[in-house]
């Protein structure tokens, strides 16, 4: 069921700081299987930019043009607010000394401009600059998520969904250039998770369910519309006993309505008798508090839909959560915000600082299952590729074993971010399952 129209300027906001922007690491007790798994990522095309425009004009080239020279930086970069650097302006203002061809193409009623760009040029330009550059794997990502309608209906979206939230889904994904899934909702999924675990935002639940898609992070989200008013079931469908209730916990009390029926209790209770449960379970309940389920009306307020979200990254045994809060008057700028959030989130975390191409850092890096000349040419290729090397040499070649001089745009950690998001080279390990010291690598393929 889509949603309705509504304003057209989304006004986004935020939940207090102290309930919105908290991390915790929990460690769940799921298994290693998605811990212990290799990283999955996929490779991200970074030399085309798409935007909407309004007809094949001249005009219309030019401005969109820039506009998806704009989207390709923050794309390549992996900052939203890339813009706001002086020192782009120069790339944008002279954006059709880097385009190399462009094509117009209509989807779904709405005309696009596709223009390819010189990505080594755009690279060469940001490093000058100093800007970050984020390389082409990104980690692969699921998200669970779950919408309510007017009428207090929920649904998972899945794969095969086509609605306009599903649709600005993927585009926004695709605009920032992180691969992005929504679950396949087969027979599979329903066995390991239900609505009632999406929409609870349970950690627990959301890993288990997200080990066959074989993803580095899960995400997921709730969308819903804020009423000015609890809703009260005035015609319960069983009879009210104190089974359907956690034992410990003190029960609210019972109301009856002028028709002499039994009212339950109130949704806003309800949650606080959950979220007292939570607090005693953090690791497999929701990871959001009393408070922010009790700000129904005070939500409405400030917009007519609120979407909470959370994303999980493995890190050392543990599941580090990272939740917010946002509250708008359109669903689809919600979305959009939430996904840029994540997309932020990763680009801190793997786009690289280049340093002066004057002061780069040598490393060596030595390569084993190499019994080809092949072998040893597609390394160095590969290594050559990656985001944040300059120069590849191979400098020593004993056995399968070839060494090779990087010289780095970044520094050593950045390398190893890089290498951990393929499956190509993988550390070597000693006896316990350790890295061993230095860079110590095996070539898969």
């Amino acid at each position: 069921m889509e949603f309705a129209k509504l304003l057209p300027v989304p006004v986004l906001l935020r939940l207090p700081r102290k309930i919105s922007q908290l991390t915790a690491a929990i460690t769940l007790l799921v298994g290693a299987g998605w811990i212990g798994a290799a990283h999955a990522s996929t490779t991200i095309e970074l030399g085309t930019g798409k935007v909407i425009v309004d007809n094949k004009s001249s005009r219309a080239l030019t401005n969109g043009t820039r506009e998806a020279l704009e989207q390709l930086l923050v794309k390549i970069t992996g900052q939203q607010d890339i813009s706001d650097y002086q020192t782009v302006d120069t790339l944008r203002k002279n954006a059709n000394r880097y385009l190399r061809a462009y094509r117009f193409t209509e989807e779904q009623g709405e005309l696009f401009l596709v223009a390819e760009f010189d990505r080594e040029l755009i690279e060469a330009e940001l490093v000058k600059q100093g800007l970050p550059i984020w390389g082409s794997r990104r980690p692969d990502a699921l998200l669970w998520l779950a919408i309510e309608d007017q009428e207090g209906e929920r649904r998972i979206v899945d794969d095969g969904n086509q609605s306009s939230l599903a649709r600005m889904t993927r585009r926004q994904a695709d605009t920032r250039g992180i691969p992005l899934a929504l679950p396949l909702m087969d027979l599979d999924d329903t066995l390991t998770i239900n609505g009632y675990d999406v929409w609870g935002l349970f950690p627990e639940q959301l890993v288990n369910a997200a080990k066959r898609y074989n993803v580095d992070y899960v995400l997921a989200a709730r969308l819903y519309p804020n009423r000015t008013r609890e809703l009260v079931y005035k015609q319960p469908e069983r009879p009210v006993s104190t089974r359907f209730v956690p034992a410990p916990f003190k029960v609210p009390a019972l109301r009856i309505n002028e028709y002499g029926e039994v009212i339950l209790p109130l949704l806003a209770e309800l949650d606080a008798i959950q979220m007292s449960w939570v607090e005693k379970e953090s690791a497999s309940g929701p990871v959001f508090t009393q408070e922010e389920f009790s700000t129904v009306a005070a939500r409405a307020r400030k917009g007519r839909y609120s979407l909470d979200y959370l994303y999980l990254a493995a890190s050392q045994g543990a599941y580090q959560i990272t939740h917010d809060t946002l509250i708008g008057d359109e669903p689809e700028a919600l979305l959009a915000t939430f996904i840029n959030d994540y997309a932020n989130y990763l680009g801190q975390n793997f786009a690289i600082l280049p340093t002066d191409g004057d002061r780069t850092q040598a490393f060596e890096i030595s390569v084993g299952n190499l019994s080809s000349l092949a072998g040893v040419v597609a390394v160095q290729n590969y290594l050559q590729n990656l985001s944040v090397t300059d120069k590849v040499m191979l400098v020593k070649q004993q056995g399968m074993v070839s060494t090779f001089r990087l010289n780095l745009l970044g520094t050593e950690q950045d390398l190893r971010s890089v290498l951990s998001l393929d499956s190509q080279l993988q550390p070597l390990t000693d006896a316990f399952g350790q890295p061993l010291q230095g860079m110590h690598y095996f070539w898969s393929q």
